[in-house]
């Protein structure tokens, strides 16, 4: 019997197994909670494999279960290994260039403030799907070229999709791949290239630039074709919906303890540290998906080539190797950024600025709009997790706002 069996793709299991990691880190830090699938718990061992993109892991099969293939034009770039996603990333980088948060963070702080009061004015509502689900999806598709009036419903389109078969099989019951499972997110986006291709002086924003772009594959440059296309324009809206996660865990953190909310008005200079201690402790992606490439070790310990390996990430960020007292929410954690929520190595979070920005500005925000301890759970709430095996953050977050 395997003392330290669970399962991967089952949230009920993922999302509340912070007792077995911590066991894991001390007596396995590599063990194998099902057949062909390898946990790795500790933070130094986690830092190493993300670093290792050459020689011994792979990222093609990306998050899907065990022999789910994926054309290439329709898999994400955390999916594909070198060159191209070398080439693909470099493309992705004139986009998420260092600076663009900053330049977002005037429209990400309008957008933010029209919720807040929407939510003032009505005396409540879900700071999930009422908020921080649309934050992230309105900002990317700020970037992309999306108008604002297509946000909301892209937002849910994206959680829809997230929350569904799609991302473990690459399937719903409608159909194989996004076309097949998801065709109305798949004809938004594919309406939204042939107005770029179509236009003679198109916008300057992200989806135009991938219609002009060139890659160099194989030695031989050539254009995005649409659908690859349509899959990045795809993988950044979704792996924009993990911020939602962050904003979640923020909000719930900022309605449940008041210390926490007090200690943020008190010197609001304390946000950005809470957000990377929420990344940290409350990591909205619980862990990722590696290949063997070859017969090799983790801490000495075989692993075959083929093998799926589970990169703990949520443990590795409560690794008491790195991080004293792990499990407290400390503001003041002066090594908090050494956590592993965006990923180290070449397939870091392109996105982690953005992330960041948003999730200070809506605390940031709710200081400024709400008076001390004016959010508060609507009364019977009850929590529940996002139903997705590799997120971790509130389903619902009901509040009322009473003045």
């Amino acid at each position: 019997m395997n003392k330290y069996a669970f399962d991967p793709f089952d949230h009920n299991q993922t999302q509340n197994q912070w007792e077995l990691l911590r066991e894991l880190r001390h007596h396995a830090p590599i063990s194998r909670p099902i057949p062909g699938f390898v946990y790795v718990a500790r933070h130094s061992d986690i830092a190493a494999i993300f670093k290792d993109v050459e020689e011994n892991f792979s990222s093609a099969e990306g998050f899907r279960g065990q022999g789910v293939v994926v054309p290439v034009e329709e898999s994400f770039l955390g999916e594909i290994d070198r060159p191209l996603h070398t080439e693909l990333r470099g493309l992705m980088m004139q986009a998420f260039k260092p600076g663009l948060e900053k330049e977002a963070e005037g429209f990400a702080r309008d957008y933010i403030n029209g919720l807040w009061q929407n939510i003032k004015n009505s005396r409540g509502g879900d700071l999930v799907a009422d908020f921080g689900l649309n934050i992230p999806s309105a900002v990317t598709s700020h970037i992309l070229g999306i108008s604002v009036e297509n946000i909301e419903r892209v937002g849910q389109w994206g959680f829809d999709l997230v929350h569904s078969t799609w991302p473990e099989t690459n399937a719903t019951e409608d159909g194989v791949g996004l076309g097949g499972a998801f065709p109305h997110i798949a004809e938004f986006l594919d309406a939204q290239i042939r107005q770029r291709r179509s236009n003679p002086n198109p916008p300057d924003d992200m989806i135009t630039r991938m219609t002009q772009a060139e890659i160099n594959e194989h030695g031989t440059s050539r254009k995005l074709s649409d659908l690859q296309i349509r899959t990045l324009c795809a993988n950044v809206l979704l792996a924009s919906l993990s911020t939602a996660n962050l904003i979640g865990n923020l909000m719930y953190r900022f309605v449940t303890d008041s210390d926490f909310e007090n200690a943020l008005r008190a010197d609001p200079s304390l946000i950005p540290g809470a957000v990377e201690e929420s990344l940290r402790v409350e990591a909205p992606v619980l862990f990722m998906l590696r290949t063997a490439r070859n017969d090799c070790t983790i801490s000495g310990e075989p692993v075959a080539k083929g093998e799926r390996i589970l990169l703990g990430i949520a443990s590795g960020n409560r690794d008491e190797r790195v991080f004293e007292n792990p499990e407290q929410f400390q503001l003041a954690r002066s090594n908090a950024k050494q956590h592993l929520t965006f990923a180290p190595g070449i397939h870091r979070c392109l996105g982690n600025q953005l992330a960041r920005m948003e999730a200070k500005v809506a605390l940031e925000t709710a200081i400024e709009i709400f008076e001390p301890g004016s959010l508060q759970l609507k009364e019977g709430f009850v929590f529940e997790h996002v139903p997705m095996f590799l997120e971790y953050g509130p389903n619902r977050l009901d509040v009322v706002y009473s003045p």
